[in-house]
């Protein structure tokens, strides 16, 4: 293999010894508190060695990057060491093995580092003095603390759509436990403190000004984050938001009405001035697939030939639940419209580049939706509507329940349906067939 034509990832660069470093300048919001504008971490002797380091150094430097937002400063000094000095000056540091009566590391180097930090930046003195001891001990387990650390740690295994989604819910959340049990609470109250009265408290708060449902999907985060941090971290404090009901949080038959005949014959006219539009509505009406898995597809995942789309994770967009990834057919319309979206594209390239991007289902929705309610005022009538109108319609052409929620990517949850590869494309267009003409 010729490394010298290969093209390099992101921050990745070849030295003239033939070796392969990583290069990332440090912002400048963050330079006050890393003293450096670059750093650099060494990958490896070859390309093959390089590619194979680079996610786990450049996991590194993206939480080295994450400081602004601690406030411990046990925090801040360890980020601080492990920036400017490296992990083996901070394992010390943890350890409480640095000095010449452990003959381990000098404590020279952390006091110059120290000196360097009073002179040059902002930092609190306390942050600085841990710096000049160069003893962190563990900070405490504060509810900041935990969704750091789950945001963190989730991170690792997420695209750049989940990652700024869960950073946005968390962020929303922040504010909504400030304003439950204000910020020193919040940064400072130990996990261990809070009660199964708090767990009821902030959902009461929560249910003052949001629906049962948005708040059972905010509860379910603060249980997920508590639960990480307590299986990670090893520690013995139990989850007071564990097994905590929201009252009328479950899907009910009003939630959401599908979208009648009258309403369908009067919409088309509503999408027909945008070709995106007119292909996103008639592809969701005739898949009755989520708005987020058709926003997400990519040009491969569309066969001209078999008439059919692949709904998977892609670099775009991840999916619901494991059995939401499917095949499913085409009905005769929603291929014609989607085809001339692909032509003269790559195959990773998506289908709708104006909405695959962060927050843009968001938009897609919004540009719907905004078609939709020219038409329909009913406002239980929606886009996701299309799902339940295609749910009904499989129901009422004798479509099979396995059948129908193979084809909409519903999960059972049990062992048997897991095993094999699922039915048929030619026995799912059946089924669909006879619902498209129901």
């Amino acid at each position: 293999m010729d490394e010298t034509v290969l093209k390099l990832p992101k921050y990745v660069f070849r030295r003239p010894n033939g070796s392969y470093r990583y290069k990332r300048n440090v912002p400048k919001v963050l330079q006050k508190y890393i003293y450096k504008k670059t750093l650099y971490r060494q990958l490896g002797a070859t390309y093959t060695e390089a590619i194979a380091n680079l996610p786990r150094v450049h996991r590194q430097i993206e939480h080295l990057f994450q400081i602004e937002r601690l406030t411990h400063p046990e925090e801040r000094a360890a980020t601080l060491i492990e920036a400017n000095l490296g992990e083996v000056w901070l394992d010390a540091a943890k350890m409480g093995m640095v000095g010449q009566e452990h003959n381990v590391l000098p404590i020279d180097a952390y006091v110059d580092l120290a000196d360097e930090l009073e002179l040059t930046t902002l930092l609190p003195t306390n942050v600085i003095n841990l710096v000049r001891r160069a003893k962190i001990d563990k900070p405490p387990m504060t509810l900041e603390r935990v969704f750091f650390i789950y945001a963190r740690d989730k991170a690792k295994s997420q695209t750049q759509v989940q990652r700024l989604s869960l950073e946005q819910r968390i962020e929303r959340l922040r504010k909504d436990i400030k304003a439950c049990f204000g910020a020193d609470l919040w940064a400072h109250r130990e996990l261990k403190e809070y009660t199964r009265r708090d767990a009821t408290a902030l959902r009461d708060y929560l249910l003052g000004r949001m629906s049962p449902s948005s708040v059972q999907r905010a509860i379910n985060i603060v249980k997920a984050g508590i639960n990480h941090v307590i299986r990670e971290e090893e520690l013995e404090d139990k989850n007071p938001f564990a097994f905590l009901s929201v009252e009328g949080s479950a899907a009910s038959k009003e939630d959401r009405l599908p979208l009648s005949e009258e309403d369908m014959a009067r919409l088309t006219g509503a999408f027909e001035s945008s070709d995106v539009a007119l292909a996103l509505f008639v592809t969701l009406a005739d898949t009755g697939a989520r708005l987020a898995e058709i926003v997400g597809l990519e040009v491969i995942d569309l066969d001209k030939q078999n008439s059919s789309i692949w709904i998977r994770p892609n670099s775009h967009r991840s999916l619901k639940t494991k059995n939401s990834a499917r095949l499913i057919p085409l009905s005769p319309r929603a291929l014609t419209l989607l085809a001339p979206l692909t032509e003269g594209q790559d195959g990773t390239n998506p289908i709708f580049p104006a909405y695959s991007k962060p927050r843009g289902n968001d938009l897609a929705s919004a540009m719907l939706m905004k078609r939709l309610r020219k038409v329909v005022a009913d406002k239980k009538k929606t886009i996701h509507s299309l799902r339940h109108r295609m749910k009904d319609r499989l129901r009422n052409s004798d479509c099979p329940e396995p059948l129908s929620l193979a084809i909409l990517g519903h999960s059972r949850n049990t062992i048997a349906e897991n095993y094999g590869s699922g039915y048929s494309l030619e026995k799912m267009r059946e089924a669909m067939t006879r619902a498209w003409q129901t």
